[in-house]
């Protein structure tokens, strides 16, 4: 008894069992037995809690019970586990790209959509006319950034027939000024814009209100208030106007610039001039004038629609005009062909 229970000691383990199987298998004189190669491991993500002592337990059980299936079947199949692993093919990469996001985008890759805000808005510069004169995108430039208006607009009046009072070749800028100190502070620097450095031009602005004349003109109106209050008296919103304190629009006349003419209006100038001897020459150029108003004096006199309201009676009685001289001369030539035509007899 002690020595099978020593026996059955040391065949406690499964490769001592293998061995002893082995022995007794060659000294029957079967066939020898190749070992078999140490099966292959297997890694595991962290996230299984399975003991690796559990699954060894659980493989020596299932190798004792097909312990002679597995002797018989070493060196000719390859173990399944080798068979998975070579047989398994690569993960392909996606041909989808993901998207990919803003901070990771190229300084050049711009948005496939700009949405335009209130404020882009208010501060776009309008675009220029045809042969417009270069002070024009200059001025716009300087009106809309170191100035600060909003709602630039640009009128084109250089077809308005009679020309305005303002002159012939008219350019109109319209803009809004976030307040009556805003207003009269801009209009006072373009005006000393204008006369620096190269422009040397002799704008003149109505309506604008000096730095000094602003001063005078509130302590004034201090005086007058606190003599009305003595009395009892109140100032009302229309004293102000009546003293000039409160305009709340200005316009900026620039005066004359190089271009800006039509081209039939050159060849016209260019007609007349020729055999012109003498003084008051017609002179070329065109004129540009700022129309500085608060939200409210713009939205009161709305300068845009009664403007483009001339313009387009003056081009319609044009273009009649036209259409009855075209009208008389087919009549003219057609009289003219009677005459000629010999009378039958």
């Amino acid at each position: 008894m002690a020595l099978q229970t020593a026996a059955l000691r040391s065949l406690a383990c499964h490769s001592c069992r293998q061995w002893a199987l082995r022995s007794f298998i060659a000294s029957i004189g079967g066939p020898s037995i190749a070992q078999a190669p140490p099966p292959v491991q297997q890694r595991r993500p962290f996230s299984h809690h399975i003991s690796r002592r559990n699954e060894a337990r659980e493989r020596a059980q299932q190798q004792e019970d097909h312990v002679l299936n597995e002797i018989n079947d070493i060196g000719k199949t390859a173990p399944p586990q080798e068979e998975q692993l070579e047989t398994q093919p690569e993960p392909e990469e996606s041909l989808e790209t993901p998207e990919v996001p803003w901070y990771l985008q190229p300084e050049h890759q711009l948005p496939t959509r700009e949405v335009e805000s209130p404020m882009a808005a208010r501060q776009r510069i309008p675009d220029l006319p045809e042969h417009s004169p270069q002070l024009l995108q200059t001025l716009l430039e300087h009106v809309s950034v170191e100035l600060g208006m909003d709602d630039l607009s640009l009128l084109d009046l250089r077809q308005l027939d009679p020309p305005a009072a303002l002159g012939a070749n008219l350019f109109m800028i319209v803009g809004t000024a976030r307040s009556e100190k805003h207003l009269h502070v801009s209009a006072d620097r373009l005006c000393r814009w204008l006369r620096s450095e190269p422009h040397f031009l002799t704008p003149f602005a109505d309506g604008l209100l000096g730095r000094n004349e602003l001063k005078l003109k509130m302590r004034r109106r201090a005086k007058r208030s606190r003599l009305m209050a003595g009395v009892g008296a109140k100032s009302t919103a229309d004293s102000e106007l009546e003293e000039g304190i409160r305009t709340g629009w200005v316009c900026v006349n620039v005066g004359r610039v190089e271009g800006g003419e039509l081209p039939e209006q050159k060849a016209e100038r260019n007609r007349q001039m020729e055999g012109f001897v003498g003084f008051g020459s017609p002179s070329g150029g065109s004129r540009i004038v700022v129309q500085m108003m608060t939200e409210e004096k713009r939205g009161e006199i709305d300068l845009e629609k009664l403007w483009t309201g001339i313009l387009k009676r003056s081009l319609r009685e044009k273009e009649e005009a036209n259409g009855l001289e075209k009208d008389e001369e087919v009549e003219q030539a057609a009289s003219a062909r009677k005459l000629l035509d010999p009378i039958p007899a």
